[in-house]
């Protein structure tokens, strides 16, 4: 009885604070004249529970003065109650606040006309799915600022969740590859791993994989499966991620060079790891090497050898490329038809019963670039952490899921992988961010964009102000011309 009755009273008073919350307006504790931030409640689906910045973020700005407002959510991984803890405010208004911070870009008809806002819009490609985003803030004169474009002086991206977008897909992708070898008639140590958001944090996932890897050790992969080896594509922040996980396993690094090799020669006691650069995969289409300085300026000059010399061999790809339409895919439709065929036991190859071969080498891709049409050029729709994968089969040039006995690549592209370990991600996220936010708070936003006096690695990220695209930006229109029939 006693906890029936403390659950209804902390059940009233949740009912009761959420409704003054929503009632509330944010004008009514502190003074006009402090500089505010607002932090959106995340709404873009049900598994996302990131902030922009964490309650020790939120903390630090406001023993600088700076009053924060947060939306009501109890769906965020942080809670309402550890916010207000550290000094922000809750409150559903966030018009009184100077700039305004969130994860995923809210629904247009939310967006606050005149005000600041920063978030990752999916605009600077011309999505489709997000012009009616960037034409309300056009419409409404926002100035949109995409974290995508907040970059260093060598075009690196420095304020972003790649890291535990590496470590999430790399857990997720051990654990459809368990499934998936159990579907092609193998028990496997990798049975033992779920996905990434059934663990409180990446330690607690990669203990679980440490198990695994001492299980490999001892010999209990079936080695009719023959040496395993993954194929890390970039060497960013996703990469990293990917390759810190793996590396719970008993794993041997490789040079891209060496993969065939080691795909007839290698230990199913270990796998084998191998890291593919722009270098190592792409030449000139009438002959030589490659230059990066060349590359950047006339991609169109270069031509990919990923399908000839490294795909054939892996295990699975794990992609982290940054990818744009005028550079050469990794893998093109009919290339994966190729790569397939390629590793295909032979008639003559024999096969004891109850002990199947596998239909190729290439089992898995785990996408964590998650770019639709992009460097892997069949993957033209996301997977969710509800249907985390599905099998794209060349030969039919279709993906089904939900059967993982299918014929074809198993295939994972999550568009928000780091969302699965909300906690972690929203603390790695901030404290990237955190040295920029002074210079958004500093900012006189009633300027014209040429007057604004803030670094440039900020300016340089907002796509949109005073009704207009910025000048980096304009290209936008001309990519939404070219694509309109």
């Amino acid at each position: 009885m006693w906890l029936l009755r403390q659950r209804s009273t902390c059940s009233a008073l949740l009912t009761s604070r959420v409704h003054s919350l929503a009632c509330s307006r944010s004008s009514s504790s502190i003074a006009q004249t402090s500089p505010c931030i607002g932090i959106l409640r995340e709404e873009s689906n049900v598994w996302e529970r990131r902030a922009v910045l964490s309650p020790h973020h939120v903390q630090a700005l406001v023993k600088k003065g700076v009053r924060v407002v947060v939306q009501p959510s109890t769906r965020r991984a942080y809670s309402m109650y550890e916010y207000e803890t550290v000094g922000a405010e809750l409150h559903e208004d966030l018009s009184s606040c100077d700039v305004i911070l969130g994860v995923k870009a809210p629904t247009p008809e939310t967006l606050i006309p005149h005000k600041t806002y920063a978030f990752f819009s999916h605009t600077i490609k011309a999505q489709e799915a997000s012009m009616p985003l960037l034409d309300t803030c056009l419409h409404k004169h926002i100035r949109l600022l995409d974290y995508e474009k907040i970059v260093d002086s060598s075009g690196k991206r420095v304020v972003a969740f790649g890291w535990y977008a590496g470590v999430a897909g790399m857990t997720n992708i051990l654990h459809g590859l368990g499934l998936r070898l159990l579907a092609l008639g193998h028990h496997t140590p990798f049975m033992h791993l779920g996905g990434a958001h059934n663990y409180p944090s990446s330690s607690a996932a990669k203990a679980a994989i440490s198990n695994i890897g001492r299980e490999i050790q001892y010999g209990l992969m079936p080695d009719v499966l023959g040496p395993m080896i993954f194929v890390f594509c970039g060497d960013g922040g996703v990469s990293k991620g990917a390759q810190h996980v793996l590396r719970e396993l008993p794993v041997q690094r490789i040079d891209p060079t060496q993969v065939e090799d080691i795909s007839k020669t290698g230990d199913h006691r270990r796998v084998y790891a191998t890291v593919v650069r722009r270098e190592d995969h792409l030449e000139r289409i009438d002959g030589g090497g490659f230059e990066l300085e060349e590359f950047n300026s006339f991609p169109e000059r270069y031509k990919s050898t990923f399908a000839e010399k490294i795909a054939p061999f892996a295990t699975v790809i794990v992609n982290g490329l940054y990818w744009e339409a005028n550079q050469p895919r990794l893998l093109t439709t009919s290339d994966a038809k190729a790569v397939l065929r390629r590793t295909a036991p032979s008639d003559l190859d024999a096969e004891v019963a109850g002990v199947p071969r596998l239909p190729h080498r290439l089992l898995a891709i785990c996408e964590i670039s998650a770019d639709l049409y992009g460097s892997i050029e069949f993957l033209r729709s996301y997977t969710s952490f509800d249907n985390m994968f599905h099998i794209y089969n060349p030969e039919t040039d279709k993906s089904v899921s939900g059967n993982f006995s299918e014929d074809g690549i198993l295939m994972m592209a999550i568009d928000n992988l780091s969302a699965q370990l909300p906690r972690q991600s929203t603390d790695h996220f901030g404290q990237q961010l955190q040295p920029f936010l002074s210079s958004l708070m500093g900012a006189d936003w009633s300027q014209k964009f040429a007057d604004l006096t803030i670094p440039d690695t900020i300016k340089q990220a907002i796509i949109t102000s005073g009704g207009r695209l910025t000048p980096n930006f304009k290209y936008i229109a001309d990519l939404r011309a070219a694509n309109t029939p």
